[in-house]
């Protein structure tokens, strides 16, 4: 869920390239706030602190939403994820936009710890292997904890209110162990794309998950937008590589051979064809087109003429999908993405990378039209020895894994309440979502929309929005709507 390095500033989160966070049509401004956050929660001895980002709207917070425990409203949280905390107030409308103005709500997006300016060592020292130690999922949730009792103590009208919690992607996982881990703290939770199997292998053939399951649904939207569109793809990617390395540079606009990826030339053009299912949304976004992924499709069906147009078509989506330098200048190599990991990470030194060489990682590969890869852990630690000095590397099932941690597949039955897990089928990453109905008695609930990609509930409402998502988010509302009725009432 990590986006490249120039998408990220219109991005929402990520593993790989994620969908465009392009603020919708009339989305409310914000007031960008700090505290000075405890850098390690756990540790006693340790005080130091740092300056913790968030954003704050109180717009809506005006007293239409009082309760009766004295409240003057709800606060909606945003559990901010891997990226600038801007990137997500842009792609949440349904917070910002329409459950906010409707229940009276105050808007909180605290930023993650070690991502945009919430670096607690600042952008030099912040990913040495001393300081990014403190870059853990458990110190993030008691930052939000730390930041919701700073607002309640500090605002007034804030005490007694309830808080919903609301997060996409691997912010939809913050979501799901915030209210594990601190259910005082949150009512309730929306969590819209949250991969949680994905980080609990041994729960993956119960479930019907593969190694391959991620990649294979890319490659299943791709079969299903248009018959030839997989040949197209694979005879795509034959033309990029079968072709002089110098044409398929400059074709890509990339600054060397190097950003291309480090085997085939055609990484860079897979690469991209992956992110894109996450952002098949029915409405234009940004330079995105509606439909995205029919769109590819066309766009390469049509260009089977000649392999000059093959990669004229290829170097076109790589540059509307992975985005150049702001500046117009040429693409450099990526830290994470090209012939990595599918889903990214880990990959250079930085945030995500170390994530995911401790808590975060995705042992995933490919087959089929877009690319074959075969996941390695041993080359996974020796790039995580390399950009950590040996200090970190993962454990995917073991002890301090996010499973080990919170549970993974066993959660929905581990007497947790009050969540709201959505998923969309065109989304890689449902295959790692909770899907199937539980229990009704938990209070907890469980929507899989046909036509929806990444976390497309948590955007604002959209004339090309299919019915079974705005039949969706009409139901979120009514439960989100009946938590808040009930904790206020207390």
């Amino acid at each position: 869920m990590r986006a490249s390095a120039f998408l990220l500033a219109s991005a929402v989160s990520a593993h790989a390239i994620v969908a465009p966070a392009t603020a919708e049509e009339g989305a409310p401004g914000f007031e960008e706030r700090s505290i000075q956050s405890q850098l390690d929660h756990f540790d006693p001895a340790e005080q130091r602190t740092w300056a913790h980002r968030y954003l704050f709207n109180d717009t809506n917070w005006d007293g239409r939403g009082k309760l009766p425990n004295g409240c003057k409203g709800p606060i909606l949280l945003y559990t901010g994820n891997e990226g600038n905390i801007e990137a997500f107030w842009g792609s949440n409308g349904f917070m910002t936009e329409v459950l906010a103005p409707k229940l009276g709500g105050m808007l909180l997006f605290p930023e993650q710890r070690y991502y945009g300016k919430s670096l607690p060592f600042g952008p030099t020292d912040s990913f040495t292997p001393q300081n990014a130690r403190y870059l853990t999922t458990e110190q993030v949730l008691a930052d939000y904890n730390e930041l919701l009792e700073h607002v309640k103590a500090t605002v007034d009208g804030a005490a007694n209110c309830p808080v919903v919690a609301f997060g996409g992607s691997y912010g939809g996982t913050l979501t799901t162990f915030m209210r594990l881990k601190y259910p005082a703290a949150v009512v309730g939770g929306l969590a819209a794309s949250a991969p949680i199997g994905y980080y609990d292998p041994a729960g993956w053939a119960a479930h019907g998950v593969s190694e391959y399951t991620w990649a294979d649904i890319v490659a299943r939207d791709y079969a299903e937008a248009h018959p030839l569109c997989s040949r197209a793809i694979q005879d795509t990617i034959d033309a990029i590589d079968e072709a002089p390395t110098d044409d398929v540079v400059r074709a890509f606009h990339a600054c060397d051979r190097a950003a291309l990826g480090p085997g085939a030339p055609s990484q860079l053009f897979s690469y991209a064809l992956e992110s894109i299912p996450q952002q098949d949304y029915p409405y234009a976004i940004g330079a995105n087109p509606a439909w995205p992924v029919n769109a590819t499709c066309a766009a390469l069906v049509a260009a089977q003429t000649t392999g000059e147009a093959k990669i004229e078509a290829a170097a076109a989506l790589v540059k509307q999908y992975v985005g150049l330098p702001a500046d117009g200048s040429c693409l450099p190599a990526l830290d994470e993405g090209p012939g990595g990991v599918p889903g990214d990470g880990p990959g250079g030194v930085g945030a995500w990378s170390y994530q995911s060489c401790t808590e975060n990682l995705h042992m995933f590969s490919s087959r089929g039209a877009v690319r074959d890869y075969k996941f390695d852990l041993n080359a996974v630690n020796a790039l995580c020895d390399g950009a950590f000095n040996g200090t970190v590397r993962p454990t995917p099932s073991g002890e301090g894994s996010l499973t080990s941690t919170y549970g993974g597949w066993g959660i929905p039955t581990s007497g947790v309440s009050n969540i709201i897990w959505s998923n969309g089928k065109l989304d890689p990453w449902s295959g790692g979502g909770f899907l199937t109905p539980g229990d009704p008695a938990s209070g907890n609930h469980w929507f899989l929309m046909d036509q929806g990609a990444h976390h497309l509930d948590l955007r604002g409402p959209h004339p090309e929005d299919p019915p079974q998502v705005t039949e969706v988010r009409r139901q979120e509302e009514a439960i989100i709507t009946k938590w808040i009725r009930e904790a206020g009432a207390l």
